[in-house]
């Protein structure tokens, strides 16, 4: 018996390990990409999600992309999915911190696409090329971004409502003279909680492992009288988070054969109505 154990022990060791190099090897293929495009932009577009942009900021980026001597300029994308008041307190304390300038856009519905052109144009000057890196964390819209800019007619990224689409580097002429560099979608060393990922849609809900502790959690932070209110469920002061994700299954008949409401299928409906920016 204990030979069998150490002989499991020894497999699970050799497949952590062999998980492991191949982590960090894709990990050093990402940086690899992200550093050579970093290289050779003229100025950088950091896209970040209005509604979590702290948490889709990349630091160590930015950083190196100063210290390099490039300029940075933020891009917060999805400003359609916050109110205009907390758009203002996001811009204040961002420029306040970094003195960075900071771009507003809804790429999906191409409001502040001219004044990225504007700023593209006038950093360009009378450069005869100049090339525009961008980076961001998947599923930020990085693609639809491009799109908006490239306009009508012209070379085009493939966009999904998926986590990870864009696989590598790929270059698109917007105007005469000027290029943009998309990169693969990055996800910082430090950050992967996978709950802080699937709220920026750097993860969907097929990529989670427990699909009723992320729906909790994501009633936690929705808050359950606003959830009530979405679903149109009676609140009560005492209801806890459990009974809030029971509530929904009962409401959309999401249940199991006796009649109990089936938690797992209404954490999915409830994951999937947030990805697709149906909680409001």
């Amino acid at each position: 018996m204990k030979q069998k154990n150490k002989k499991s022990q020894k497999k699970f060791t050799n497949q952590t390990i062999l998980k492991f190099i191949r982590v960090k090897k894709m990990v050093s293929g990402f940086f690899k990409h992200i550093y050579f495009l970093i290289k050779e932009s003229d100025l950088v577009l950091e896209i970040l999600d209005a509604r979590h942009p702290e948490k889709t900021r990349n630091y160590e980026l930015e950083q190196k992309i100063i210290h390099q001597g490039k300029k940075l300029l933020l891009i917060i994308n999805k400003s359609d999915l916050v109110e205009k008041k907390e758009i203002e307190k996001i811009k204040q304390k961002i420029q306040k911190e970094t003195k960075m300038k900071v771009i507003f856009v809804s790429a999906k519905n191409k409001d502040g696409i001219n004044m990225i052109r504007r700023e593209i144009n006038a950093a360009k000057g009378k450069k005869e090329k100049y090339t525009v890196g961008i980076i961001g964390y998947p599923n930020v819209g990085k693609s639809t971004l491009i799109n908006s800019l490239a306009g009508k007619g012209k070379g085009r990224v493939a966009t999904s409502r998926k986590a990870g689409l864009t696989r590598g580097m790929s270059k698109v002429k917007i105007t005469e003279g000027v290029y943009l560099i998309d990169s693969p979608g990055i996800i910082p060393r430090e950050n992967q909680d996978e709950f802080d990922l699937f709220l920026v849609d750097s993860k969907n809900p097929n990529q989670l492992k427990d699909l009723e502790k992320n729906a909790l959690k994501l009633i936690t932070h929705t808050g359950i009288e606003k959830i009530c209110k979405i679903f149109e469920i009676k609140y009560k002061k005492e209801m806890g988070e459990e009974e809030t994700l029971e509530e929904i299954g009962k409401k959309k008949h999401l249940l199991k054969s006796g009649g109990e409401a089936d938690t797992k299928k209404a954490a999915r409906f409830l994951l999937e109505k947030y990805q697709k920016h149906e909680l409001k």
